[in-house]
């Protein structure tokens, strides 16, 4: 590996290291009423310092994943070359490009030609200065003789019938910024090929130390193939599509916003194979469609949008605050593939599913925090959480997934309808009909898995807390739901197939609501009660089972189901909501249900369990 592509990766790792803010969303995603995240850190506090440590410890499921360090030298390697990140100066220069008026001029014409449309045939560094109106810088070196520099160095473009730069063959064109650059396209004629300020056959980067403005009534930047920033700072704003890329769009370094009427950043190509991947600076996109969109019109999809460092703030369709347009797709981040979410901090607020996957959504590590309208994280099949800050402030269902499992990490959910939900039938507050394949399908099945084996969990959802439509496990962790004052919906819920269970081995779990659809854990090896016990809005929740636990409801409840490793068989406790108290034994089993059947799904039954026998529901 050359010198300077090391000089380059270890500056950008120690600013990863380094650079740790958080950035938030939009005003719309933090000014939603009692949020997951501010009922966490003020009512739950006292939970989560005294059950978190010990339900650790005593979980089934053993120590939590930790959290891995995404950006390598290595992965910089495979995703960027020394080209990307080569320093290129003035001083370099072969050739100079003097714009000015409706011409520009090159030094020297045995590299190409100069006029209206200046002409660069082979390899080499190329500096621009000057301003010019309707001039386009057209690369065309057909026997892509090696890497073209083109060094912007204070340049001001305005063109209303073709690209401001035009690649049409090279091996590499990297743009250098210095000083203030702004290119102008105000072509409105979307039949025309060259339809951005920068439209490019080929790889392009764009690195430096200075600016560049693209101003654009269609497209902004469009590259077919590989398109990466590695460095300077890029402003977008776009009547159509901010940045646009074919095989690939990587990001390691630089300031990048981006304004569109359409899409804010798209991948896309015919192959089924195209990605997005960061690896450090930072992104904010506001667009009116889809903030950030990899997919394709294949048939199969193999490609990704990972994140592995840097900031992401994206608002899409004027953000959560907003009702999705029926028409269009308006998510935060959408891919056909999978996402992930290794390291970065990202910020997503839109009227549509803040992040949508047609395959799986995996979160190692970072932060992420989303607001929307509809979903606030979704996978068409797996959504997995291993490590990481996860936070959705505002949504119709919090998460997601035909399969849920979360292995560790902090989770905090707020929902107008189910907090987590594994499968669940069709994304109902989408305009689109989905698949387990990807877009063009539907989320169709009745059936999905739950698994929570550790981290720390808090929902508070309108509809049911934890909802899977076929089984849910928990192994470890701490879990606390907040669900529904309607008797329509539970704390918890499961499917009413005969294979499906609510299990619990390990963990911590509260989860307080109304009593109508109240259901308890029927299956595993640790104790579990539900309770007839009634609390409002600043009720202490306590029980006497040796752990200190503690928590401070946030809003009423009827019932509340509590299971904990310090519960034992042949036990006696008490459950107390301020004032009042419920009894709950487990002289006779593993479940305890007390009272006399609430009605709905299975109701309280007694002192054996409640739900028939020894914890199944009637």
């Amino acid at each position: 590996m050359k010198q300077r592509f090391w000089k380059h990766t270890a500056a950008l790792l120690i600013a990863l290291t380094l650079g740790s803010g958080v950035i938030g969303c939009s005003g719309s995603a933090a000014a939603g009423t009692q949020t997951a995240q501010s009922v966490l850190q003020t009512t739950a506090a006292a939970t989560v310092t005294t059950i978190a440590s010990s339900a650790a410890s005593t979980a089934a499921s053993g120590s939590e994943p930790a959290a891995k360090t995404a950006v390598t030298a290595e992965t910089l390697e495979e995703f960027f070359s020394d080209s990307d990140w080569k320093e290129v100066t003035a001083k370099d220069a072969d050739a100079e490009i003097v714009l000015s008026g409706s011409e520009g001029t090159l030094s020297d014409s045995t590299r190409g030609s100069s006029g209206s449309e200046v002409v660069i045939t082979s390899k080499g560094v190329y500096r621009v200065t000057g301003s010019s109106e309707n001039v386009t810088i057209v690369i065309n070196d057909e026997n892509e003789s090696g890497n073209i520099y083109l060094l912007l160095d204070n340049v001001s473009m305005t063109n209303a019938s073709d690209a401001c730069i035009r690649v049409d063959a090279c091996d590499k064109l990297v743009i250098r910024l210095i000083g203030e650059n702004t290119l102008t396209y105000t072509n409105r004629n979307d039949s025309v090929t060259a339809d951005g300020a920068i439209y490019s056959k080929d790889d392009v980067t764009i690195n430096g130390d200075g600016t560049l403005n693209v101003s654009s009534a269609l497209h902004g930047i469009v590259c077919n193939d590989d398109l990466k920033l590695t460095g300077g700072t890029l402003y977008v704003e776009a009547g159509a599509i901010g940045l646009k890329a074919g095989d690939s769009l990587r990001i390691a370094d630089g300031a990048i916003a981006v304004q569109a009427g359409h899409d804010g950043v798209q991948v896309s190509d015919s192959d089924g194979d195209a990605y997005f991947y960061m690896a450090g600076g930072s992104l904010t996109v506001s667009a009116g469609y889809d903030g950030i969109d990899v997919g394709s019109d294949a048939d199969s999809f193999e490609g990704f949008a990972r994140f592995d460092g840097g900031t992401v703030s994206v608002t899409a369709g004027g953000g959560s605050s907003h009702s999705q347009n029926s028409s269009v797709s308006q998510k935060g981040i959408k891919c056909d593939g999978a996402i992930l979410l290794n390291g970065a901090t990202v910020a997503c607020d839109a009227a549509d599913d803040a992040i949508h996957a047609g395959s799986d959504v995996t979160i190692s590590g970072g932060t992420v925090t989303v607001a929307s309208s509809d979903d606030g994280i979704h996978a068409d099949n797996a959504l997995t959480i291993d490590a990481g800050e996860v936070t959705v402030t505002k949504s119709y269902e919090g998460l997601e997934g035909y399969i849920v499992t979360i292995n560790g990490g902090t989770v905090q959910v707020a929902a107008s309808d189910d907090g987590i939900n594994a499968a669940g039938g069709s994304d109902s507050q989408s305009s689109e009909t989905w698949s387990w394949g990807g877009r063009r399908g539907g989320m169709s099945s009745s059936t999905g898995t739950m698994y929570i084996n550790g981290g720390t969990v808090y929902v508070n959802a309108s509809g049911d807390g934890l909802d899977s439509n076929g089984s849910l496990y928990v192994t470890g962790g701490l879990v606390i739901v907040e669900g529904p004052t309607n008797s329509g919906n539970g704390a918890l819920d499961v499917g009413d197939g005969a294979g499906s269970v609510a299990s619990i081995t390990g963990g911590t779990v509260l989860a307080v609501g109304a009593s109508g659809m109240a259901v308890n854990f029927n299956a595993g090896t640790q104790c579990s009660g539900l309770v007839s016990l009634s609390g409002g809005a600043g009720s202490e929740i306590t029980v006497d089972d040796g752990s200190g636990f503690t928590f401070t409801a946030s809003k009423s409840f009827q019932c509340v189901v509590y299971s904990s490793p310090y519960l034992t068989e042949g036990g006696s406790y008490t459950v107390k909501a301020g004032s009042s108290s419920a009894p709950m034994q487990f002289t006779s089993g593993l479940y305890y249900g007390a009272g006399g059947g609430f009605g709905g799904r299975g109701g309280f039954g007694g002192n054996s369990g409640g739900f028939g026998g020894r914890g199944g529901r009637r």
